[in-house]
């Protein structure tokens, strides 16, 4: 039973002014929470886009190293370094020199390749540092960008900056390097400070900052706090439906995906709108569609048929298993729900506002495998209310950052030797990341005021996220660009097989298609289609 976690407010004290502290040439702050387990979880176990535009090939190079600096300026975060596992840093640059070196240094011109073979090679890496690649000369497709930096700072905000860089590259004045547009008055404490990251335990320790209503917690607060995170954890001891493992997943080689399946406007439109008239989350509608393609493409194996041979399709999991309790469901909390992410009172915004969370539905409660619209609505509304019951309070927000520290360093112990990682379970729960729109269209340049010539303009045309993800686990990650619903699967092929996991994403645009009700007229099988 885990004690209840510490009052983390010092009234007594004088408020800091920040998290980030002078040290020699270097402002450092501690990792906290969530922060924290992330880095330690990517040292021990990134997002691209394609652009449109006149200008060469040779503008793009002369531009490039000027419009990364400047991006830098206005996202601070992709400055941030990490000397240790649980630190980070960030430099100030006193001469061009400094600046040039860094822009040399973390942004560079791939030719004779693709944007997305760059991005697999850069997810399929263990990450030194942010790189920001520029691909020139493709051997196929259009020109495009491979921003790849730590997760442990970033969330959603790196499609910003990656609009950002985009639109910087469109300044004739670029071309003058990073020497013409070093700006001394930007690399001060003053002007840093306010925009660098702060974590969101930071914010939630200054209730001012987070919001007029905040209150202090009581202890009472922070033991039931503690309390949902020990009933989150112990749902992993629960059977539950989930995607099997490869059988020879301990000898297979590690080989980083990303596959997308994408909605046509139309339907996304259509989508939008059915969920919305029939009151639910799209989250919540789509993790029922994953629900029930696992369960139905899955099933429980039950010790009597363990002998039997393994479907034709799908992995050959053959080991007896328990039935499934119900549904173990994997997602990360956004900490707008509880707190101001922003930046606000002189303080940088929360880029990193994510919380581990998951949900639990029974099999004994609800259908985890319909067939109908009605089915899957109904599953929809079960999700969405257990998706809300533990996280209602920003409580939670202390207990990660007063157990973090322990979790990282048992983290660290099983990886080192003579210890090795614990074995992964039979199955990958279901995850998914909800992350929002991307783009709504408008063109960044006019939104901010820069304004270069129209033969200058650059534009992207598409956009996509992943990383290197090495769980045992399928990670779907829904987003919309440009008003195309769209969702990616992220996986590691040492666990999962390429062409089935494209085989379940069929089936979940399927299951999604049904509940909003434009497959009504047929019942919808990728199996029949292939």
């Amino acid at each position: 039973m885990a004690s209840p976690i510490q009052q983390p407010y010092e009234t007594t004290l004088p408020e800091p002014v920040s998290e980030w502290k002078l040290s020699g040439r270097n402002l450092v702050r501690p990792l906290r929470g969530a922060e924290l387990l992330v880095k330690h979880s990517e040292h021990y176990c990134d997002g691209n886009s394609t652009i449109e535009t006149s200008l060469t090939n040779a503008q793009l190079r002369r531009r490039h190293h000027a419009a990364w600096y400047r991006t830098r300026l206005v996202h601070p975060v992709i400055g941030v370094e990490f000397p240790a596992l649980s630190h980070a840093s960030y430099a100030l640059h006193h001469t061009a020199k400094e600046a040039e070196h860094w822009a040399s240094r973390t942004c560079i011109v791939e030719t004779g390749t693709t944007t997305n073979d760059v991005y697999l090679a850069r997810s399929r890496e263990k990450a030194s540092g942010i790189s920001m690649t520029l691909v020139l000369d493709p051997i196929r497709g259009p020109r495009g960008c491979v921003l790849n930096m730590s997760h442990t700072l970033i969330s959603l905000d790196i499609f910003l900056i990656m609009q950002e860089f985009i639109a910087q590259l469109s300044c004739p004045d670029a071309e003058a390097g990073v020497a013409g547009v070093f700006s001394p008055e930007a690399e001060t404490m003053h002007a840093i400070i306010p925009r660098l990251p702060q974590s969101l335990s930071h914010v939630y320790s200054h209730p001012h900052t987070g919001g007029p209503n905040q209150r202090q917690p009581t202890p009472q607060d922070l033991q039931d706090a503690l309390d949902t995170y020990q009933r989150t954890q112990d749902r992993w001891s629960r059977s539950s439906i989930g995607i099997p493992l490869h059988p020879n997943h301990a000898i297979r080689r590690r080989a980083i995906h990303n596959k997308t399946i994408s909605f046509e406007p139309a339907e996304s439109r259509a989508a939008f709108k059915f969920l919305k008239q029939a009151g639910v989350s799209l989250t919540a509608a789509f993790f029922a569609s994953m629900t029930a393609a696992i369960a139905q493409r899955y099933p429980y194996r039950a010790p009597s048929l363990a002998a039997d041979s393994a479907p034709t399709s799908g992995p050959q999991n053959v080991e007896p298993e328990l039935e499934p309790e119900g549904a173990h469901l994997l997602f990360s909390a956004h900490g707008r729900r509880w707190l101001d992410t922003s930046a606000a009172n002189g303080r940088g915004p929360v880029t990193m506002p994510i919380i581990p969370s998951s949900a639990w539905v029974s099999a004994k409660e609800v259908d985890l495998c319909p067939r109908t619209q009605q089915g899957l609505l109904k599953l929809a509304a079960a999700i969405d209310v257990a998706q809300n019951e533990d996280i209602t309070s920003p409580h939670i927000i202390p207990v990660f950052d007063q157990l973090a520290p322990e979790l990282a360093t048992a983290l660290a112990n099983a990886h080192t030797p003579p210890s090795s990682p614990p074995p992964p379970p039979g199955r990958g729960r279901p995850t998914l990341t909800s992350q929002g729109q991307f783009s709504n269209g408008r063109d960044r340049q006019g939104a901010v005021g820069i304004h270069g010539d129209e033969t200058d303009a650059v534009r992207m045309t598409d956009f996509k996220t992943g990383g290197r993800t090495t769980d045992p686990t399928v990670c779907f990650a829904l987003n919309s660009f440009r008003d195309q619903l769209r969702f990616n699967m992220l996986f590691d092929e040492k666990f999962f097989d390429v062409t089935e996991v494209m085989l379940l994403g069929h089936e979940v645009a399927g299951m999604f298609r049904r509940l909003v009700g434009l497959d009504m007229e047929q019942q919808w099988s990728v199996r029949a289609k292939l």
